[in-house]
């Protein structure tokens, strides 16, 4: 029975393994700007390495806990050491890419093409080796000093410590049993069990924690927002206009388009009499967010002016969307609540819903966990675009349909990378019942979670991430409420005015 398990395992591996590489394939391709489709062959291959990976990690947990669950039965399967190892190699290719072939191909790609063979090389080397001695430094320093798990143990010493020999410091052959009396009469009592962890596990703690920190703020934010601008798209969906209110919407476009160059010039004066590179950046993120919604106001212009441009499904399918990603967000909260915060106490929920798939038909299983999974991911790259348009701290990389530069590509695949690890630890443990005897789970549970230092971030006693997490989806909900109301009031005060003067006209 194993082997049969076994064998349907693997073949819905490499199906689901070969569909994942095929819809990467076609995603990168439908979204890449005109301007690279025959160009940057290189950052293309690293594109779709990288998201091939991101979503290899992301379905590896549903696999390894089906393969535990069938091992549960057979002391001697072997199938989770195997598994353990798989995981050390995914994530050290991820940490690969993240922070030496990804950093490469953008930095390659951001030189310019005017510089010589040379030039090029070595801006790219220079500028991936710090982001690379970066990591390593932190990395390594904090190995050297706080490098150990910290797990907790009961201690409970029923011998007589004159039984215990001087050299060795256990009990000789010969030594009689403790009696049951001094067994019972032994007090236990906690302690702290210090031991040295491999690099292998700190470079994917160091990545966990750091997916944490960018998944709490983009992926709290994007929870929210997502589902908010899809229902959002089909409120303002885009109506047929005729040719005067095509030419006058598109005059508003250009004095904004003149007023924004007007508003760069100015500003590039004040730099240049005090150059302030902080003040530049922001400036820089801040115009490239206002140029790039100009070309968003313009696409939809031209859209509602076109006759039969507009598709009327798409509308219904952002609608659908919307109220969908909703349903998947509020599950998440009650999923993080029940299992983060109650520890438990009001039952597994989602949990039991993967078990009972993954009993049906393993793929069953992976489908519904990959929805939340990958759910996850989104909401991080929507709230990263959130993010960078809101506080221009970063610079703004939208994926936009046929409109997406390698670039952006590449920002947008770094960030998926180190979040897949935090958001595996994520699922871990809020479906601990469903990959309670994974490979997986040891790893996460029983080491990286009691690591010193992390110990602080990861403890179940105060959740500081998830706590983070809902802080931040529910500040971005405040938010996104108040611009709502606010948008609807500019809306009506500009219907009335537009009222107003058709009165007028009239009279």
């Amino acid at each position: 029975a194993m082997a049969v398990d076994l064998a349907i395992h693997i073949i819905v591996a490499i199906v689901v393994g070969v569909l994942t590489l095929i819809g990467c394939a076609v995603f990168m391709i439908q979204y890449q700007h005109p301007d690279d489709r025959n160009a940057a062959w290189l950052p293309k291959l690293i594109v779709l390495l990288g998201l091939f990976l991101a979503c290899a990690v992301t379905l590896l947990l549903p696999f390894d806990a089906s393969l535990a669950q069938s091992c549960e039965d057979d002391p001697s399967c072997t199938v989770t050491a195997g598994m353990a190892q798989t995981w050390y190699t995914t994530f050290i290719l991820i940490g690969v890419f993240s922070f030496v072939l990804i950093p490469l191909a953008y930095f390659w790609y951001e030189t310019d093409d005017e510089e010589s063979m040379g030039q090029r090389i070595c801006t790219t080397i220079c500028w991936s080796s710090i982001n690379l001695c970066v990591f390593v430094v932190f990395l390594m320093g904090l190995y050297f000093t706080v490098g150990y798990v910290e797990l907790p143990v009961k201690v409970m010493q029923p011998y007589a410590t004159g039984n215990i020999t001087a050299s060795s410091g256990f009990f000789p052959p010969t030594s009689k049993p403790p009696l049951w009396e001094d067994v019972a009469a032994a007090v236990p009592y906690d302690a702290i069990q210090q031991i040295r962890t491999s690099l292998v596990i700190y470079v994917l703690a160091l990545l966990s924690f750091i997916g944490w920190m960018l998944m709490t703020i983009f992926g709290g934010i994007g929870m929210v927002a997502l589902p908010m601008d899809l229902i959002a798209a089909f409120v303002n969906r885009p109506v047929a206009i005729d040719v005067k209110q095509w030419a006058e919407r598109k005059l508003k476009l250009k004095n904004e388009c003149q007023r924004l160059l007007a508003d760069g010039k100015t500003k590039q004066e004040e730099l240049k009499a005090k150059p302030n590179r902080w003040k530049e950046r922001r400036f820089v993120n801040e115009f490239k967010k206002r140029v790039l919604d100009l070309e968003d106001e313009m696409e939809v212009l031209n859209l509602c002016y076109k006759k039969n441009a507009i598709n009327p499904l798409v509308p219904w399918l952002q609608l659908f969307g919307g109220l969908f990603c909703w349903v998947i967000t509020i599950s998440w909260w009650f999923q993080l609540l029940f299992e983060i915060f109650l520890q438990g106490l009001a039952g597994p929920y989602l949990s039991d819903v993967f078990t009972k798939l993954s009993a049906a038909f393993p793929l069953f299983g992976i489908v519904a966990y990959g929805i939340f999974a990958f759910y996850i991911l989104v909401c991080v790259i929507k709230g990263s675009i959130k993010f960078a348009g809101r506080f221009f701290l970063i610079s703004i990389h939208p994926l936009k349909l046929n409109g997406t530069m390698m670039n952006s590509f590449l920002f947008n695949i770094g960030i998926i990378l180190i979040c897949s690890v935090s958001c595996t630890q994520l699922c871990t443990t809020a479906f601990r019942q469903f990959v309670h005897s994974s490979a997986i789970s040891q790893i996460f549970v029983t080491q990286i979670q009691y690591l010193k230092f992390f110990s602080y971030f990861y403890s179940m006693d105060v959740p500081v991430f998830y706590s983070l997490l809902f802080a931040v989806s529910f500040l971005q909900l405040i938010w996104s409420c108040l611009c709502t109301f606010v948008c609807a009031k500019k809306q009506a005060d500009n219907l009335n005015d537009m009222l107003r003067e058709t009165r007028r006209e009239r009279v």
